[in-house]
């Protein structure tokens, strides 16, 4: 499960890489579109494994397409980026794990208390 917080100030949450590549565009995550997130409230950061093309033709017009990323753990990470995330968030997409931002922040919460007991 990937958690995605859009820079719409909506979250979204997707079953699986295939799932978050057909749903975040390449360039959007490019430029910083997206902030994703594991199961546990841990930041992932995207890793281009193919760039995004761009083209500059006559007149200024620019052609962009392709790319495709995979998500790595942010070894970086403080530890609140979930946290921050969802103080921005103002609506959750349809899915069919939770009804609520408040239900997904119970999950991860949960997540995280299960990960310290091992």
């Amino acid at each position: 499960m990937i958690i995605v917080f859009a820079d719409d100030q909506t979250v979204t949450v997707l079953p699986d890489m295939k799932s978050v590549r057909a749903d975040c565009e390449a360039i959007d995550v490019e430029e910083g579109a997206f902030r994703f997130l594991d199961e546990l409230g841990r930041s992932l950061v995207p890793r281009f494994i193919v760039p995004v093309r761009r083209t500059s033709l006559l007149f200024g017009i620019k052609l962009m397409g392709g790319g495709n990323f995979e998500l790595d753990l942010d070894l970086h990470d403080q530890g609140s980026a979930f946290e921050t995330s969802l103080m921005n968030v103002v609506a959750i997409e349809p899915n069919r794990w939770f009804a609520t931002i408040a239900d997904l922040a119970h999950y991860v919460a949960e997540n995280r208390k299960g990960n310290n007991e091992i």
